[in-house]
């Protein structure tokens, strides 16, 4: 027991100050495309190096991030991360499966990782990365708040027996004013979530705290991207990646345009920031591109026409034949 207001100057431990704190359950997430595997690949390579992110101190220690999702495209992620900073992520661990918290024996298996990896590299093991819920969610209904309460147990006894953040990488919902697709039970048991969402010319990310449990919620900031150069592969073409550059920035007014569609999804958010991302670059910008743009994102586009017919509606867009132009409002 403790009397009255004590403890009330107990300082908070973090991972990365401001934004994920340590020992607890966090989760970013967004619609596809969003970038939201190349921030939680930045936030691991500057824990694991020591390096703060922007104007956040970062807690030194290993990661640990599960590929769920991302394949051959996280290690290129972390090679430009290294190549930009001059410095190699030796205390970055990726496990190239899912694992699944539900079942009691893969978080047994998980906790002798940490401790392997601790051992090797003299660091605790301060992040552990779930990419994404979905992969490491098994045969599960996210929708039903019995196999999510399962799932979050087993994020707990992984914190718990591991002493790590955990930080799970989720997918926004059909409606994106509703947050994170799924029982709202994952939500409640969050210490942190974030909101990430492409800005609005497709060159940027923006973070926006929707949760903040035992500390004031951080303002949305936009971050920049910059493509890598890797190597030349064997027919002689360059392969490049994106890193996240750590510098702070407001977002875009642009940006409070979409997000002021009523009842809108994240294939209406993705199908604008595709349309802006081509006309800010002065690119072509017909029907058939963005379709194959937003193809070559993964997103299914049985839909595509009944979406433009939305943002048409709604004055966002103005269809001339085949070709798709924003039309930016004024709102001052």
């Amino acid at each position: 027991m403790s009397i009255g207001s004590a403890g009330f100057d107990t300082q908070l431990d973090y991972v990365v100050k401001g934004l994920i704190p340590a020992h607890s359950l966090c989760s970013i997430y967004g619609p596809s495309g969003s970038y939201k595997s190349f921030l939680a690949g930045s936030w691991a390579c500057h824990i694991a190096t020591g390096k703060d992110w922007g104007e956040h101190r970062v807690a030194h220690g290993s990661v640990m991030y599960v590929v769920g999702e991302g394949g051959i495209g996280v290690p290129r992620r972390i090679k430009a991360w290294e190549i930009v900073h001059g410095q190699e992520a030796n205390n970055l661990y990726l496990v190239n499966t899912p694992i699944f918290p539900a079942a009691p024996m893969e978080i047994k298996e998980m906790a002798i990782a940490a401790k392997q990896v601790e051992a090797e590299t003299g660091k605790p093991v301060r992040l552990i990365i779930l990419d994404t819920l979905a992969r490491c969610f098994g045969g599960s209904d996210e929708n039903d708040a019995k196999d999510m309460g399962a799932f979050v147990r087993g994020c707990d006894e992984l914190k718990k027996q591991t002493g790590a953040t955990i930080l799970v990488i989720h997918h926004s919902g059909k409606d994106e004013s509703k947050g994170a697709r799924g029982s709202s039970a994952f939500r409640a048991a969050l210490d942190a979530e974030f909101k990430i969402n492409r800005e609005c010319d497709g060159n940027a990310l923006v973070i926006a705290c929707t949760k903040m449990k035992d500390a004031e919620e951080p303002e949305a900031k936009a971050y920049d991207l910059r493509v890598v150069e890797l190597f030349t592969d064997s027919d002689g073409e360059l392969v490049t990646s994106l890193i996240v550059v750590d510098k702070p920035r407001e977002p875009k007014e642009e940006d409070l345009i979409i997000g002021a569609v009523s009842n809108k999804t994240d294939n209406h958010t993705a199908l604008w920031q595709c349309i802006r991302s081509r006309t800010s670059l002065k690119d072509p910008c017909t029907i058939a591109l963005i379709r194959d743009d937003m193809k070559s994102m993964g997103i299914d586009i049985k839909h595509f026409r009944r979406w433009l017919v939305k943002l048409e509606n709604e004055g966002l867009v103005r269809v001339d034949g085949n070709d798709l132009h924003p039309v930016i409002k004024d709102n001052t």
